[in-house]
């Protein structure tokens, strides 16, 4: 069966999303909301939607659609959520899932009460260099896990609701870093404690934070480090991950279809097909979960948890030392 899929939002982000789905047009009906109802017929022409709302709540009481993809500002997933739970759509949620725990908590219990499913789309999750990556550590390929290491430097200008802390529910952090605390539990396990410091400001703008370095720990003490900032710079380096272990390392530049590992044995690169930033088959799973009835590997508690350690890590940040995370 189809999943018939609105996008709700025709921002920058939708067209890539849209553009992504090229490769999914006989497993996925396409149809865009908008509060401008222009704006939703022109992604509608330029992507095969097959419909245009200008009203997200004609879209959500519209029988032809399944699901909502929630591209809209931070400040405004839950107000959407509730939308679409209300209606009986599935919902998939840009992260961060929300801006704080009171409102993702609410999205979560609206799901569940509407009996339809939430996920968070945490692309980044689904690419094949991570996914291959979590196989290799689970295989024993490194060793016994050590450390993690995520590096992104993004020429990027705030502007509008992203340059207004309330609104974004933070800064660079909530808002892009956020895919980098999702994949550090992914790969090495929730930690219990956190160290954050924000970098000193090198964009104009009166919002939040645009570069934080985060330390964590798990209970077994693997260690994760994450640098993630906005830059003037335009030609930044890529961005990157590193994994190291008791018996060798990985490595991967995030959205390249290779992975280094390097361990006793010697020196691989391992190569894969393109997979859209990992768009491909977060759809499909999200597809899949709510065919078979199961809760989606991104799903909206796993979005809370990735929340939980930005949120912390913004604590630490305001109290100067590291914070429990209980």
């Amino acid at each position: 069966m189809k999943l018939a899929l609105c996008v709700v939002g025709c921002g920058e982000f939708a067209g890539i999303f849209a553009k992504a789905m090229a490769p999914l047009r006989s497993e996925v009906d396409l149809y865009f909301a908008s509060r401008d109802v222009q704006k939703a017929e022109s992604y509608a022409r330029k992507f095969d939607g097959l419909d245009a709302f200008g009203s997200y709540q004609t879209a959500a009481s519209d029988p032809r659609i399944g699901a909502m993809y929630l591209c809209t500002p931070h400040h405004l997933h839950m107000e959407h959520s509730l939308i679409a739970a209300r209606a009986g759509k599935h919902i998939l949620v840009e992260k961060p899932m929300a801006r704080n725990l009171a409102e993702s908590r609410e999205m979560l219990t609206q799901a569940r009460r509407s009996g339809v499913t939430l996920m968070v789309a945490e692309n980044y999750r689904y690419m094949s260099a991570v996914r291959k990556a979590k196989t290799l550590v689970a295989d024993g390929a490194i060793g016994e896990l050590r450390m993690i290491q995520l590096q992104e430097e993004a020429y990027f200008q705030p502007a509008m609701w992203r340059d207004n802390l309330e609104e974004n529910g933070g800064g660079v952090l909530i808002d892009g870093g956020i895919h980098k605390a999702d994949l550090l539990i992914y790969l090495t396990g929730m930690p219990d404690t956190v160290f954050a410091s924000s970098l000193p400001h090198a964009l104009p703008g009166g919002g939040g934070e645009d570069g934080a370095v985060v330390m964590t720990r798990t209970p077994d003490g693997v260690v994760g480090v994450i640098n993630h900032s906005w830059t003037a710079a335009k030609y930044p380096a890529p961005p990157w991950v590193s994994i190291s272990g008791t018996e060798g390392q990985i490595y991967f530049e995030l959205g390249a279809p290779r992975l280094k590992l390097a361990n006793r044995g010697g020196e691989q690169i391992l190569r894969f097909e393109n997979d859209n930033q990992g768009l491909v088959p977060m759809v499909r799973e999200f597809r899949d979960s709510i065919q078979e009835h199961r809760e989606p590997i991104t799903s909206g508690a796993a979005g809370i948890g990735a929340l939980v350690v930005v949120l912390k890590a913004y604590e630490s940040m305001e109290q100067g030392q590291a914070v429990a995370i209980g």
